[in-house]
């Protein structure tokens, strides 16, 4: 164990660094801990450092497993190492016994699958009635274990460790690298199934079975500069802009079963600039529109990216129908200096997912995901963007 000294300012006051020194302390785990993941209110955060001025990479689910590699105490908070760069707050994992191996002892194999869809995210679904996603997409190229398999009305399904299922057509068997594949770039039609059917389990070891959660506070306590709430489930997790053509079988097509609300003012902190405004006042006006996956028709249905593109347009800007080919519109520009009308987006730059609409006092308008509209929502720590364009 290491203990790292504590400085003080001669006048008393414990200057920034000071306090960083007071609160941390490591204790380098001797072995691998099992531990499961127990917030149920939305998504987990994994950030790059539990310290100040750290940045989220990536999300966790409900009961996704995971391996404690370290803990660090920071302020009297307890944080988890997951591995490089990647750390949790101790109070949404459910730490297990320690499963330290002998270094001869070979690792069980287990089937993987990795997803082929190019052109868009692959929804991750609760069963395969492909009815109810749960909130995770896989990226082109994202390699999951695989836990149990279907194989119904002649189309195969997958359940991944966090018990999600996905439909074969949009992955591939044990090719992590996708090795001599060709990517999928139009979406196959799936036709859901009942979730009744019997089970064929996959002949690669089960993944060990989830503790039971204990209660996860629902205000994290990652050392941040800014404190933000905790949001909503529905927007705990990102939403894919191209979802795969399995996404239509939970939306209701051409029916706008949500009227079209009076566009409330923006909330902003700076005035919008010239065609900004128009644009906001467009992205406003169609709030309640039920989220159609491909949707382009206002008051009817609409996904994110056609959303932003009939704001726009309403401004006499035309931009591509796609998250990544509206990511060439306009100058990057830094999350820290946001003005009205950017456009944010979430995932990596040509690999986008999903984006939305600043509309200032840290505040967006955007379609979120099937199975809700168009509608307003604060930037958080837990569906932080990961870029912004300014195209006015």
């Amino acid at each position: 164990m290491k203990k790292q000294k504590m400085t003080y300012l001669s006048s008393g006051i414990v200057g920034l660094a000071g306090l960083v020194l007071m609160g941390l302390q490591t204790n380098d785990a001797q072995a691998a801990t099992s531990g499961t993941v127990n917030y149920t209110d939305g998504a987990t955060t994994v950030w790059t450092s539990p310290e100040v001025g750290q940045k989220p990479t990536h999300y966790l689910a409900t009961n996704q497993h995971v391996t404690i590699q370290a803990t660090k105490q920071v302020y009297g908070q307890t944080w988890y190492k997951l591995g490089n760069d990647e750390w949790v707050s101790s109070q949404f994992i459910t730490a297990g016994d320690t499963t330290a191996q002998p270094a001869t002892t070979t690792p069980a194999v287990k089937n993987t699958v990795t997803a082929n869809f190019q052109s868009g995210a692959t929804t991750v679904w609760s069963d395969t009635t492909a009815t109810q996603p749960t909130g995770e997409y896989l990226t082109y190229g994202t390699t999951k274990n695989v836990i149990n398999q279907k194989d119904l009305n002649g189309t195969t399904w997958y359940q991944l460790e966090s018990k999600g299922w996905v439909p074969a057509s949009y992955v591939v068997l044990n090719n992590p690298n996708l090795t001599g594949v060709t990517p999928i770039t139009n979406a196959p039609a799936v036709t859901p199934v009942a979730a009744t059917t019997t089970t064929t389990e996959v002949q690669a070891p089960a993944a060990p079975q989830a503790t039971t959660p204990a209660p996860a506070t629902k205000t994290p306590a990652p050392a941040t500069t800014t404190e933000s709430t905790t949001p909503a489930a529905a927007t705990s997790t990102p939403a894919a802009t191209t979802h795969p053509a399995q996404t239509q079988t939970t939306t209701q097509s051409n029916q706008a079963t949500a009227p079209v609300q009076q566009a409330p003012q923006a909330n902003t902190n700076t005035p919008a600039r010239g065609n900004a405004q128009t644009v906001i006042n467009a992205a406003l006006s169609q709030i309640g529109t039920p989220y159609v996956w491909g949707g382009t028709t206002p008051g009817q249905g609409l996904d994110c990216s056609g959303l932003v593109q009939y704001a726009y347009a309403q401004a006499g800007i035309s931009l591509g129908r796609v998250t990544t080919a509206q990511e060439g519109a306009g100058q990057r520009v830094s999350l820290n200096n946001l003005q009205p009308g950017d456009i944010l987006f979430w995932g990596g730059a040509g690999a986008s997912y999903h984006d939305a609409i600043y509309i200032g006092g840290g505040q967006y308008v955007h379609a979120p995901q099937p199975g809700e509209s168009v509608k307003t929502a604060s930037i958080s720590s837990y569906f932080m963007p990961s870029f912004a364009v300014r195209v006015l």
